[in-house]
């Protein structure tokens, strides 16, 4: 029996073979380039990723919707080559939910939720999926969510624009419209490359109704000219504002031939923003039509709902209040809807209806809050001279001039950017309750004697109360300035007429035909 010993110290285990030695070798090698192989590919799969979201990035900046959806199907390549890349997730949620929400394309929505939801498991770390994820907190109606949301990430310090962007919107819809405008702001000078951030600011401007909007839209179809919301959102602050309608047709008309390239959103838009002009020429059949069939193509179009309202007010029809309020329902922080719904129905003879618009605003604004300059806190209502200006026409309108004065005390109490037609306000109710020097005493601060006061209706009013205390020459000259500025403002030459005649007459009936005569040779040639 022999047993198997251990080699002694010193003494030399068996050699392996030539072959042997070889197979290792080559299976090493192979080894290690597989290794550098996998090394190789990956960081090529890392480059071409990262080239492919490059070019997606590039594409969305386009702004249009189909610029949307090339972005997405050039991100989709990044995803086949990488499925669970977080940034190519988060960039195809945000987009997917600019879809959604601003363009309303069908299946957006469940896209957008989709991709979020990859966002959030491949643990995305982007501005665009914490935006992404904000907004989506305030589709779902979690307004101080989203707010608080963001405001966690700020102070971890996040500060990208749709970041902004997501809380810019939960504040409006809150109705703080203040900081809102601020972080609007913010967001568009964050990504100023993004037109439709610009657009974003400018809408939030048109819907508070507060100047700017034509400006910012301007300059944003100066920057983008082939973004479609863009150049709708000019044409809407244009026929909004009453100015160079002409220029908004021929944007519509341009914008109508691109129709197949329009969003559902912008193909109703189009149709709302042709409802307005139909509305300015008077024709409110037709303006309903258009808003219907904008309602039809997009159910949550504010502009178009207000179209209809503004249209069924025109035509005195009951059905207009019940309008308004289907339009404040769906745009519940949108001052100018709750303001020229209770204008317009105030014109129809709706003064109940007029005031209850009022106070449903007043309801939705009383508990915010803003913060002034030295760090303290004021209520929005209080600084509101809009407001107090409406509630004032109304009750001035259905007789309760007592009222009315106190509203109008209001509107100047705010010391806002209204004071001067808040005082006037003020001052024509006296002069209507025949309160003259009370009157004029009111007027005398926006009636500068050197004419450069805001308001030619001021200086009518101041006309009026000198010509009732006989003050003749005084009386001419306040005149005068009023032609000289509704002159200025483009007033009709109807109007203009009207003003010469009419001063002209009450000179005459106050036997003061040598000052008549002497009014219409100095005064005719203002007009001309």
């Amino acid at each position: 029996m022999t047993t198997e010993t251990t080699p002694k110290a010193g003494e030399w285990k068996k050699r392996e073979s030539f072959g042997s030695a070889l197979v290792q070798i080559v299976i090493v090698a192979a080894l290690l380039l597989g290794a550098v192989f996998l090394v190789y590919k990956r960081g090529t799969n890392k480059k071409e990723l990262s080239e492919l979201m490059k070019e997606a990035r590039a594409a969305s900046m386009k702004g249009n919707a189909a610029d949307l959806k090339q972005a997405i199907e050039i991100a989709d390549k990044a995803l086949a080559k990488d499925s669970s890349s977080p940034d190519a997730l988060a960039f195809e949620a945000a987009l997917y939910t600019d879809l959604w929400l601003i363009h309303r394309e069908p299946g957006a929505e469940a896209k957008a939720k989709e991709f979020l939801d990859k966002a959030k498991k491949a643990d995305a770390q982007t501005d665009e999926r914490f935006g992404t994820e904000a907004l989506q907190l305030v589709a779902a109606g979690d307004l101080k969510g989203a707010d608080a949301f963001v405001e966690a990430l700020r102070q971890k310090g996040g500060s990208g624009a749709r970041l902004f962007y997501a809380q810019a919107v939960a504040l409006q819809k809150q109705g703080n419209l203040k900081l809102a405008r601020q972080s609007f702001k913010a967001a568009m000078e964050k990504q100023w490359k993004d037109v439709n951030l610009a657009c974003a600011y400018g809408e939030a401007i048109l819907l508070e109704g507060v100047p700017g909007a034509v400006d910012a839209f301007n300059k944003a179809t100066g920057q983008n000219p082939e973004l479609f919301r863009g150049r709708l959102d000019l044409a809407l602050a244009r026929v909004q504002k009453g100015d160079r309608v002409g220029d908004a047709e021929s944007i519509l008309k341009e914008l109508s031939a691109h129709e197949a390239k329009l969003s559902p959103a912008e193909k109703a838009r189009v149709k709302a923003v042709q409802g307005q002009i139909a509305l300015i020429q008077e024709q409110p059949d037709q303006a309903i039509a258009l808003a219907d069939q904008a309602l039809g193509i997009n159910p949550d179009d504010p502009w178009a709902m207000h179209v209809k309202a503004s249209a069924l007010a025109q035509k005195k029809d009951p059905a207009a209040a019940g309008a308004v309020d289907t339009l404040i329902a769906r745009a519940p922080s949108a001052p100018i809807f709750y303001f020229e719904g209770a204008s317009d129905l105030q014109k129809a003879g709706m003064l109940d209806q007029a005031l209850a618009v009022l106070a449903r605003y007043e309801s939705f604004f009383k508990n915010v809050k803003n913060q002034t300059a030295d760090g303290k806190e004021e209520a929005y209502l209080d600084r509101d001279d809009r407001y107090y200006l409406a509630r004032g026409d109304v009750l001035r309108a259905a007789g309760k001039l007592d009222d009315a004065m106190v509203a109008y005390d209001k509107a100047i109490a705010a010391k806002n950017v209204n004071i001067t037609r808040a005082t006037f306000a003020k001052g024509s109710l006296l002069l209507e309750k025949k309160e003259y020097d009370a009157a004029g005493q009111i007027l005398v601060d926006i009636t500068p004697p050197d004419g450069t006061g805001q308001l030619a209706e001021a200086y009518l009013a101041m006309g009026e109360i000198l010509f009732n205390k006989k003050e003749w020459g005084p009386g001419c000259q306040n005149y005068a300035f009023a032609l000289a500025k509704l002159k200025t403002t483009q007033a009709p030459r109807e109007k203009l007429n009207e003003v010469l005649t009419d001063v002209e007459k009450k000179l005459k009936a106050a036997n003061q035909r040598e000052i008549a005569k002497l009014w219409m040779e100095e005064a005719k040639p203002l007009i001309q």
